[in-house]
């Protein structure tokens, strides 16, 4: 407050000060109801990110599309559950601030919103054309994809010529 008794406009509502934007449930919101709150803007948000991202299907710039589901989901959801879409945004004031009574409801809600999203839209919207052993040898990382797939590699041809005596032991060594 200024000394005339009026509030500068560089100071934040001490209801603010106080919470530090902590990302709270309102009163006339139950647990369970801030749990699908959650999972529904975190799966919205999801589902946006896959498909504008997506380089089969994508067209257009995909952070326009992110900011306005971004700004959608606020606006929904700010008024239930001050609207996280991501525990990291509701974990850096809980700490600062010390309150974490119902802080597990950011975590839950999010991240099976996330898991959600992922499943529907690589299972249902849009399947990957790859067989079931195809992904499970991309998801454990083996160099044996040529096996399980049944393609053999294409053999590299030398571009090297033979008049070329110190390239040659260049292209010899690759």
């Amino acid at each position: 407050m200024r000394s005339n008794g009026v509030a500068s406009p560089w100071q934040s509502p001490l209801r603010l000060q106080r919470s530090l934007l902590l990302t709270q449930v309102q009163s006339n919101v139950s647990t369970g109801q801030a749990v699908a709150v959650e999972l529904v803007l975190t799966l919205q948000l999801v589902l946006c990110v896959f498909a504008s991202t997506n380089n089969r299907q994508a067209s257009g710039s995909p952070a326009i599309v992110i900011g306005i589901s971004v700004a959608l989901g606020h606006l929904i959801g700010i008024y239930f559950t001050g609207c996280s879409m991501n525990p990291a945004r509701s974990f850096g004031p809980a700490i600062v601030v010390g309150k974490f009574t119902v802080h597990w409801i950011f975590w839950v809600g999010p991240l099976t919103g996330a898991v959600l999203a992922s499943l529907i839209y690589n299972f249902i919207l849009f399947p990957d054309t790859r067989t079931m052993a195809q992904r499970l040898v991309i998801l454990m990382g083996t160099e044996e994809v040529e096996k399980m797939t049944g393609v053999e590699p294409e053999k590299k041809e030398s571009q090297c010529s033979s008049g070329d005596t110190e390239m040659g032991n260049a292209c010899q060594v690759v």
